[in-house]
């Protein structure tokens, strides 16, 4: 559950890191507070905001099992535990 978390957690703060990258190479002091004073900040939420939709929508797309597939849930057999599986 923690790693889709922190996926969509670094898609949404990668515009304001590629923000940040364009301030240092500028030559301006990109993490100062500063430089952060006349930031698109509109622009920059709305980036992110489009990353992270775009996230969801290919998670939900590519990912899990295929359509039509079964589901078969952990079990035990002959005292061992057998992992949950797709078929």
């Amino acid at each position: 559950m923690l790693r889709p978390f922190l996926f969509e957690t670094v898609l949404f703060l990668l515009p304001f890191l590629a923000y940040s990258l364009y301030l240092l190479l500028r030559g301006r002091r990109g993490f100062s507070l500063g430089a952060w004073e006349r930031a698109p900040l509109l622009s920059l939420l709305a980036a992110s905001v489009i990353c992270v939709a775009a996230g969801l929508a290919l998670f939900a797309h590519y990912g899990g099992a295929p359509a039509g597939s079964k589901y078969i849930p952990a079990h035990m057999e002959d005292g061992k535990l057998v992992q949950p599986e797709t078929r």
